[in-house]
């Protein structure tokens, strides 16, 4: 009496028969693809919303990054004129000064 075990493949759900006996593969069926056809005029209009999508994300990104230099030039102007204000008209001491 020959043994034969059916196995299925958990990654890709091929099967196989194998006889254990004489350690030899008896049959093999390839895995079944339930995956749908995609309409290529679907999958173009798809990759235009992807390009679409991604345009709008570059350019949202290139505001930001405008409105953040321009936040980071006010506020480097706000500091200068605080330091002119304060500015008493003295030079600073140096190290080299102190001895």
């Amino acid at each position: 009496m020959t043994d034969k075990l059916k196995i299925e493949c958990p990654h890709c759900g091929s099967k196989i028969q194998v006889d254990a006996e004489a350690e030899v593969v008896v049959s093999h069926e390839p895995p079944v693809h339930l995956h749908d056809k995609v309409d290529f005029d679907e999958r173009l209009q798809q990759l235009n919303r992807d390009k679409a999508r991604a345009a709008d994300r570059m350019e949202e990104a290139m505001r930001r990054e405008k409105d953040k230099s321009r936040l980071m030039d006010d506020r480097f102007q706000e500091l200068f004129e605080e330091t002119k204000k304060k500015d008493d008209g003295s030079k600073p001491i140096r190290d080299i000064d102190l001895d």
